[in-house]
């Protein structure tokens, strides 16, 4: 903009005709070999009631627009007080020293306006200096030529800081007047009247030796202000230009790089993506998958099943010894032939032994579809990582991973069932069923446990006619459920990760595979989300600026 009447018709063009205001910024730069390099901010004033076509609520909105910008710690705040009003009632001051109670960035300048001040002109973010550095609190005094006559000294114990406190201290200036901007006075004459007043008055004239008055000293101290509060806060600036850099480095990696548009590149491309994809699957296969501070790896997971199942195991074959000798005592009254009292009745234990054994079946059945879904869950899981950004490649994937599931999860409830079919016939090798028979009878015999328990359960007379073939029969249990929970614990585990992690992760990558060979889907298969290249655009966009800061930052003196 070069002119005021550029700057208004922008105005009524933003806020609209009339008394509005908006939060958009209309930036107005101003181009002299005289003037400092500074940003000025310039907020609206303080309203309390709504005149003309105003809203009702203008008071809540400027307000709302003075405090997002006196906020910001990055900020130096130019608090505007006429000379001719209480200092001590000024609400602009009271809302600075809200925001900022340790006046560590308020300048106070003795018509109430705010102002917000930042070094040159750059308002767009092209580069680092809007972050460093606006100025904190200052007063700023103004029309000193309407004070009443009387009332100087006090206004000079304002400018000297003796009566409402800031750190930073106050200014008072002397600016152009309704009647100067009518009569086109320039700046040069301007300031030149300025220094002439307070030359002249018997009470501001210290105010100009002590460097408190005057445009030229108020630019001057604002200058050396906004030097020191760089200085302070540009350690803190680069950490966070570095932290920033770092963040959008690492989401930008989740966007991948452009797809290329010859189709000799997409080939190379579209095997890239699926052979990171298949090496994620490799990891996590063999349990070396790189996982969050408090999550667990795939395979931590499916151990902890195992171990779960091999706790069902133990539960079902360590029944209590009356339940047990029960249930022995009802087969042996059921099946027992014309065997003499001692001699073991295998048609009882095989029985028995079956029964127990097809309990578990369907828990092992449970087990595998537990496991599928925390396997499926972890490569779909791989497959969105890889390929989210290219919805027809991650819905494509995600449809094998659940067909080979399917497939995968049917073969291996067949070699379950098939599994536990076998364990129906009572079998185990000699040596080892006799190696584990004398473990129960020496762990029963120790200091006569058996006789203890029995005893204990059972009258005299059940003892001397039921004991001697029943414990026989319970010692045979025993030993077996020793074999068969070995083979059970053990097996069903091998059948649930063959299938479900070896095969499952074979077949996927060799399909994924299957689609480098169709070239004609290669479009389709890395077509984008509509937001996927707009968003990686714009990281590229915010991580070059950031670089580009971080190069001004340090080649910063100091």
């Amino acid at each position: 903009m070069t002119s005021y009447s550029a700057a208004e018709k922008t105005q009524n063009a933003i806020a609209g005709e009339g008394q509005g205001i908006s939060h958009e910024l209309i930036n107005l730069e101003v181009s002299s070999s005289h003037v400092p390099d500074l940003t000025l901010i310039d907020l609206p004033g303080i309203t309390r009631v709504a005149v003309g076509n105003q809203p009702a609520d203008i008071g809540r909105q400027t307000k709302q627009l003075i405090r997002k910008y006196i906020l910001r710690q990055e900020t130096i705040n130019l608090v505007v007080v006429p000379c001719n009003v209480d200092i001590a009632t000024t609400e602009a001051l009271s809302m600075a020293q809200e925001v900022d109670p340790d006046g560590d960035r308020t300048i106070g300048a003795l018509p109430v306006w705010w102002s917000c001040c930042v070094p040159s002109s750059r308002l767009r973010g092209s580069g680092a200096w809007p972050l460093i550095g606006r100025l904190r609190l200052t007063g700023i005094l103004t029309k000193p030529d309407l004070v009443d006559r009387g009332t100087e000294s006090k206004v000079v114990d304002v400018a000297q800081n003796l009566v409402c406190h800031l750190k930073k201290g106050y200014m008072i200036v002397k600016c152009r007047g309704q009647q100067d901007i009518q009569d086109q006075v320039t700046l040069a004459e301007a300031l030149q009247k300025e220094r002439d007043f307070f030359e002249d008055h018997p009470h501001f004239r210290v105010l100009l030796e002590e460097g408190r008055a005057t445009v030229p000293c108020l630019a001057d101290k604002l200058t050396s202000e906004l030097i020191m509060h760089i200085c302070k806060t540009l350690p803190l600036l680069e950490n966070q230009i570095k932290e920033n850099h770092e963040k959008i480095t690492e989401e930008l990696q989740k966007y991948g790089s452009d797809v290329p548009e010859d189709e000799h590149e997409k080939m190379f491309f579209l095997i890239d993506k699926i052979n990171a994809f298949s090496h994620d699957i490799n990891s996590l296969i063999e349990g070396e998958e790189s996982v969050g501070e408090n999550d667990s790896r795939l395979f931590t997971k499916i151990r902890n099943e195992f171990h779960k199942w091999n706790t069902v195991i133990e539960k079902a074959f360590q029944k209590g010894y009356k339940a047990i000798y029960k249930q022995i005592e009802k087969f042996e009254n059921r099946y027992r032939g014309r065997e003499l009292p001692g001699f073991v009745n295998y048609k009882t234990f095989e029985i028995i032994i079956k029964q127990q054994i097809k309990e578990l079946e369907e828990p092992a059945v449970d087990m595998l579809h537990t496991v599928t879904d925390m396997v499926q869950a972890a490569f779909t899981g791989i497959s969105k990582a890889n390929f989210d950004e290219f919805f027809n490649l991650y819905r494509t994937t995600k449809s094998k991973i659940e067909d080979i599931k399917f497939e995968l999860e049917e073969e291996a409830e067949k070699s379950i069932r098939l599994h536990f079919q076998m364990e129906q016939i009572v079998y185990c090798q000699d040596q080892v069923y006799q190696r584990a028979l004398q473990r129960v009878r020496e762990k029963e015999s120790e200091e006569g446990k058996k006789n203890q328990k029995i005893n204990s359960m059972m009258t005299t007379e059940e003892f001397s006619l039921v004991n001697i073939s029943l414990s026989e029969i319970f010692e045979h249990l025993m030993a077996y459920h020793q074999e068969a929970t070995t083979r059970i614990s053990s097996h069903i585990p091998l059948i649930i990760q063959y299938f479900i992690l070896q095969v499952y992760g074979q077949k996927l990558q060799k399909a994924m595979l299957q689609l480098l060979q169709d070239k004609d889907t290669y479009n389709w298969l890395l077509k984008e989300r509509s937001d996927t290249s707009d968003k990686r655009k714009f990281l590229k966009e915010r991580l070059a600026r950031l670089g580009q800061a971080r190069r001004r930052l340090a080649k910063f003196p100091g």
